[in-house]
């Protein structure tokens, strides 16, 4: 058997995957590449995982290879591991009797590639690849992806009570490929897309994560407004709030880090740093990513970027009086050190991180603006004289701090950190012993200055 020619696959994966067929049919099985590495390479873009349907059985997939994990063992999927690389062996299978609009109540195995096929989602998702280069496409995905059409296998009706989650696919591949909805298929989508309610949150949540990295997130934004996919869904997003999203905003960022289009989204949506924190763990996304996208905002209103763009959402109050409040004492200082003393604290608050994702945030909304870009500068260079960000980056510990006072610790002490932070990352004053105890004694003299010291 010679090797398939695959322009757009990782050579490796070809030679491996291409193993893996080669020892199935030496076996007497029938196995070929197929779904989404097929379409790919024919629509051009880049193949990531190389997946394989075969007529062998799991426990026969797993006798022929040495290393093999069971990850969907019930549904006929076998993991093979070949240099350790993974591959997705699928036994071909018929699914029937639905659950809850998601899962088969009956998986049955079959030998014919033809049955497996008539179960998948899209024509261009139906696609199989033979070991010698030979395509089988019998519901016509090549012409409809030569055509940039999206289309149901058989009866879009059927497929999508089979599963609910594929109208959201079906709105993601349009917005990533920039294909248009075959008529019946949009139609059948508008009937049933109140059957997305039984869908989890998790499950929708992955399909919203890969239309915004798309290549053409505001088309799928649009699409979900115009086809009210999402109204009644786990993660609820009506064709109201959508049309007020801005949408057009998310494809001027790019895909990563992945926080600065959630972030525009929800901004567009009216949702402030303080809210999104908590929708987004409620939409099953991991707290680290959360609390990141929420910084990225809270940084956004304090600096008072958010306001400047119309259709920002409600005000984040509580931050805006907490900088008013912080900022009493600056009054005297010129706009720009003000400015300056606002994004320091943006920084020990929320972390170096989220600072460098709000300058990206910025730099990308608000393009060639002279004045903005300038002001980035100016934040660029603070950000990277910071000598410490955190108490423990201080050359002055706490403990020491107490025994040169020879005071109990008390909430006195974490104010005075926090002014000693504040004013290393200023540069009134270098982040060294000496210069940090000078300053501890200077704020000394002034009448307890230190025991009246404001918290953040």
């Amino acid at each position: 058997m010679h090797l398939t020619q695959w322009k757009h696959a990782d050579p490796q994966q070809v030679r491996l995957s291409a193993e893996i067929l080669r020892s199935l049919e030496a076996a007497g099985h029938t196995a070929c590449w197929v779904g989404g590495c097929v379409r790919d390479e024919l629509i051009g873009r880049p193949v990531n995982d190389m997946d394989i349907a075969t007529s062998a059985r799991p426990e026969e997939v797993t006798g022929l290879f040495e290393r093999t994990v069971p990850t969907g063992i019930e549904h006929g999927t076998v993991t093979v591991v070949m240099e350790k690389i993974p591959f997705e062996v699928t036994t071909f299978r018929t699914e029937s009797d639905y659950k809850d609009f998601r899962r088969p109540e009956e998986v049955t195995f079959v030998r014919s590639l033809d049955e497996d096929l008539r179960r998948r989602d899209f024509t261009m998702n139906a696609i199989a690849r033979r070991p010698d280069g030979e395509y089988v496409d019998p519901y016509g995905g090549r012409t409809d992806l030569a055509k940039g059409v999206i289309r149901c296998v058989g009866d879009a009706r059927e497929r999508f009570r089979e599963d609910a989650l594929r109208m959201l696919r079906g709105v993601r591949f349009a917005s990533v490929f920039g294909f248009e909805l075959e008529p019946r298929t949009w139609e059948a989508m508008l009937e049933l897309r109140d059957n997305m309610r039984h869908i989890a949150a998790e499950r929708i949540r992955a399909e919203l994560e890969k239309m915004l990295g798309g290549t053409r997130p505001a088309e799928g934004l649009r699409l979900l407004e115009r086809s009210g996919l999402l109204a009644e869904a786990k993660i609820r997003l009506t064709p109201q709030a959508l049309a007020s999203a801005r949408p057009e905003r998310l494809g001027a960022l790019p895909p990563k880090p992945a926080e600065l289009r959630w972030a525009a989204l929800l901004q567009g949506l009216g949702v402030s740093g303080d809210e999104a924190e908590t929708l987004l763990k409620s939409w099953t996304f991991s707290g680290g990513f959360a609390k990141s996208a929420a910084a990225l905002l809270r940084i956004d209103a304090r600096m008072g970027a958010g306001d400047l763009e119309a259709g920002a959402g409600k005000a984040n109050e509580a931050e805006k009086a907490a900088v008013r409040a912080g900022e009493a004492g600056e009054e005297h200082a010129a706009g720009g050190e003000r400015r300056k003393l606002s994004f320091v604290r943006c920084v020990l608050d929320f972390g170096r991180a989220a600072a460098e994702n709000w300058l990206l945030y910025r730099s990308a909304l608000n393009g060639e603006d002279e004045a903005a870009a300038a002001r980035r500068e100016s934040a660029s260079a603070w950000l990277a004289e910071i000598p410490a960000e955190s108490p423990r980056e201080l050359a002055l510990g706490g403990n020491e701090i107490v025994g040169r006072l020879s005071r109990k610790p008390g909430p006195w002490l974490g104010a005075l950190i926090r002014q000693l932070l504040e004013g290393a990352a200023m540069g009134r004053f270098a982040n060294e012993r000496e210069a940090l105890l000078a300053e501890i004694a200077r704020l000394e003299e002034e009448k307890g200055m230190i025991e009246e010291a404001p918290t953040e």
